[in-house]
């Protein structure tokens, strides 16, 4: 038979919703996700996102306190892109165009399952990436960036 519940005092003011935002970034999502959604140890839910145990336990540790904020002033949870580095791809096949982040490998079609897929933003690259003539590695000749001079 199991023990009686023992009565607990809690004080908490649920306050009436705001109609604020509470900001969580796309790693603070995907850590939430793999650690507390889909039960995953810290240590594997780490090594799934590319960073070490203790980094993934900050944000995480970040991650609740904005959800508990959230919570308790009824804000709206709004997620932020982060700083992840999308890939462009395109099916060949159907048309279909859409983003991949780096580190997945060549992917198939989402929409037709095709294989006839390619990167349609290779050659591009960001301002300051140490290619070309920004002041970065080599003479700007060959592949890597062309701005307009």
């Amino acid at each position: 038979m199991p023990r009686r519940k023992k009565c607990r005092w809690v004080s908490v003011d649920i306050l009436p919703k705001k109609g604020g935002e509470t900001e969580l970034s796309a790693d603070e999502m995907e850590a939430v996700r793999l650690v507390d959604v889909e039960g995953i140890n810290q240590v594997d839910a780490a090594e799934k996102m590319g960073v070490s145990q203790p980094t993934l336990h900050r944000i995480l540790r970040e991650a609740r306190r904005k959800i508990g904020i959230a919570i308790l002033e009824g804000n709206n949870v709004k997620i932020t892109g982060g700083d992840h580095i999308m890939r462009k791809f395109k099916c060949y096949s159907c048309g279909n165009e859409w983003d991949e982040p780096y580190g997945t490998g060549k992917p198939d079609c989402p929409k037709c399952s095709s294989n006839n897929t390619g990167r349609i933003d290779a050659g591009r690259c960001r301002v300051g990436s140490g290619r070309g003539k920004d002041g970065g590695k080599g003479s700007g000749r060959g592949r890597g960036c062309r701005r307009n001079e």
